[in-house]
């Protein structure tokens, strides 16, 4: 951008948002398929291809004869179109980057245009002090502005959080693929043409809406280091296997399953009259986890049962009624069930290939469930360090060898 201004060239058109697109994918590949190069290239194409057809529809239009106006007229008018300016740039970026916000995070800002009208003023306050304290800080002056600045980082927050908890609309769960590339076609067609032949993005668009729920959503998710395990059991609550669980995993699988509880486990004693671990039939559909001598049991409201064992010794007993059994243990090389219906996911096979969904038939109680993990084989070339890992390689926790205890002095 800085080059097409010393150049006198258009700083922000499609060329160089290609270009720039361009250099990303060849340093970065991987990127592509992230949030933030979706998010930030898509609301840029937009705004790019909007600012290019308002400029051609002023260009075709007449203009008036400039009229005389009052200064507060003058002030007024500025005032109203920098307003106006600052709501079209939201609302342009924000529904470009709509679809791909939700498909990362499972959220929806509908609030966001009153956020950024509300916060402008200050972001421009912000960035002029931020001006001052770099020119200020060779002379060691910078300590006021940027004591300002962080009044300012403090007010946007404020600011910010009111408007979020007041947004009808938050987590709206997972959506299909076909929804994002329908919509990414629409976008494509959108910006880069320059004629007419922008309405052709409107059938794109439409299918992509209409398209947008055809998902299935996990029965079960596990965590890529095989420590949590979550699953729907209605209600808007989300069953954890954990008393202390991630608090980022938790929200995440909560806005993509669009549960508003965490139930936590229930853990008795080993021997416990209670609960028998060899005879789950008490367990109903829906039921938590119940945990004792590192096993932790769950019924999926499918009626499908769901195992966490420490080691492959204590999943051994689950292998007689559990439908899938989850072993946090990177050593648990051979699988302990010999019965081809279970699904066994070790921590070692969790190191290699990330996260895991879990689905189970709901028409068969006979039909072995399907797994999903976050990372395919073979690895992409940004994937190769996973097979390094100790889990990944099937070795324990490191220990640090125990330092031998000095004599005692006489």
């Amino acid at each position: 951008t800085l080059v097409a201004v010393v150049f006198d060239r258009a700083a922000l058109t499609m060329r160089n948002l290609a270009i720039s697109a361009i250099a990303v994918i060849v340093v970065s590949p991987h990127e592509v398929v992230g949030a933030s190069f979706q998010m930030s290239f898509a609301a840029t194409a937009a705004l790019v291809g909007a600012y290019a057809g308002w400029s051609d529809y002023r260009a075709d239009k007449a203009k008036a004869p400039r009229q005389r106006r009052s200064p507060v007229a003058f002030v007024t008018r500025k005032l109203v179109a920098g307003a106006g300016t600052i709501a079209m740039t939201s609302i342009i970026a924000g529904s470009a980057t709509a679809l791909f916000a939700i498909w990362h995070f499972q959220r929806v800002s509908p609030l966001s245009l009153f956020a950024n009208l509300a916060v402008m003023p200050i972001v421009t306050i912000v960035m002029f002090l931020a001006v001052l304290s770099a020119l200020a800080m060779p002379f060691g002056l910078d300590g006021p502005f940027l004591y300002m600045m962080g009044k300012g980082l403090t007010a946007m927050i404020a600011i910010s959080g009111w408007i979020s908890e007041r947004s009808p609309v938050d987590a709206v769960g997972l959506i299909s693929l076909q929804s994002v590339l329908l919509v990414t076609v629409a976008l494509v067609i959108a910006t880069m043409a320059t004629t007419w032949l922008r309405l052709a993005a409107l059938p794109f668009a439409l299918a992509g809406l209409l398209t947008i729920s055809e998902t299935r959503t996990p029965d079960v998710l596990i965590s890529e280091d095989a420590h949590l395990v979550a699953l729907p059991i209605g209600g808007g609550e989300l069953a954890v296997n954990r008393m202390r669980s991630n608090e980022f995993t938790t929200d995440n699988w909560k806005h993509a399953l669009v549960s508003t509880t965490i139930v936590e486990p229930e853990t008795f004693e080993k021997g416990d009259v209670r609960f028998d671990i060899a005879d789950p039939a008490d367990l109903p559909p829906g039921a938590p986890f119940t945990c004792t001598a590192g096993l932790c049991l769950a019924r999926h409201p499918s009626g499908a049962l769901i195992a966490l064992a420490d080691n492959r010794k204590t999943a051994r007993p689950a292998c007689a009624f559990a439908d899938l059994i989850v072993i946090d243990d990177a050593t648990a090389y051979y699988k302990p069930c010999r019965n081809p219906l279970v699904l066994v996911v070790t921590k070692r096979q969790l190191a290699r290939m990330g996260s895991a969904a879990v689905f189970f038939d709901p028409l068969s109680a006979t039909t072995r469930a399907e797994i999903r993990f976050a990372v395919r084989q073979p690895y992409r070339p940004w994937h190769e360090q996973r097979r390094f890992s100790r889990e990944a390689r099937g070795l324990p926790p490191y220990r640090r060898a125990e330092k031998p205890k000095k004599p005692a002095v006489q």
